[in-house]
């Protein structure tokens, strides 16, 4: 046999087993994705113009105020079709809302694709989350928060919301004698506040369902008395809760 078919036929082996090894490592292919990311995120507004905890605003009453502190907590949150039927529950998620934060997005898990009709959940804490943990260190996030307590103690169990700030009466843009206002939601007759938020979306797989919900402070703090300070579970903090529910909206 000459050289030249000794060549050849050495060629054409190497080109076979390279043949043989490409089928034996076929490419990977990517997973099918089956589920839907889940996120709530919060914004605050007042009217059409993002808030901005710096600058007074005018509210409902025409009043120039500014917040300097608004938290609060929400859960219980899940998802319903146009049944009414439980598509994606996360019933113990809680989250902790917080106005001055620069972004207020959270992760609550995953749900099957679907379509999505309302958003519900409750402003507030149940029972449980309320007066248990009386340890911060222990407490799970975001429960561990000791300016949700009263006087840091969960004695009095937690508080629901918490908004704080002054009436710029002078239009100096800084706190005055008697202008400061202060509202800590917490007591023993106060229960969790339910509401629901409409979407009309469709979860799909593989992208993210987000509920986004906008607050704005300008109807959150009308009708209150903005004239001092209101603890426990009063008149004027059930107001604050029910405007929390008047004053957001789904977007």
């Amino acid at each position: 046999m000459n050289t030249n078919n000794i060549l050849l036929i050495a060629g054409l082996a190497v080109a076979l087993a390279a043949c043989k090894k490409d089928k034996e490592t076929p490419a990977p292919t990517a997973p099918v994705a089956t589920t839907a990311a889940v996120k709530l995120s919060y914004t605050f507004v007042h009217g059409a113009t993002p808030f901005d905890p710096a600058v007074p605003f005018t509210d409902a009453d025409g009043r120039s105020v500014r917040i300097t502190k608004l938290k609060f907590y929400a859960h219980d949150i899940h998802l319903v079709n146009d049944e009414h039927t439980t598509v994606a529950e996360f019933h113990d998620s809680i989250v902790l809302v917080n106005a001055l934060n620069a972004s207020n997005e959270f992760s609550l898990g995953t749900m099957a694709p679907g379509h999505v009709h309302e958003a519900e959940m409750a402003f507030g804490l149940d029972s449980a989350s309320t007066y248990g943990y009386p340890d911060q260190v222990t407490a799970p996030v975001p429960l561990d928060d000791a300016d949700m307590t009263w006087m840091w103690s969960t004695d009095a169990g937690r508080i629901f919301i918490k908004l704080e700030g002054f009436v710029d009466a002078n239009g100096n843009n800084e706190q005055d004698a008697g202008e400061g206002f202060q509202y800590h939601a917490i007591g023993a007759s106060l229960a969790p506040v339910p509401a629901s938020f409409h979407f009309h979306r469709n979860a799909v797989a593989g992208s993210t369902f987000t509920i986004g919900l906008q607050v704005d402070v300008a109807e959150l703090v009308g009708g209150l008395g903005l004239d001092g300070m209101f603890h426990n579970d009063g008149d004027q903090v059930h107001l604050l809760l029910d405007n929390l529910v008047r004053a957001t909206s789904s977007h």
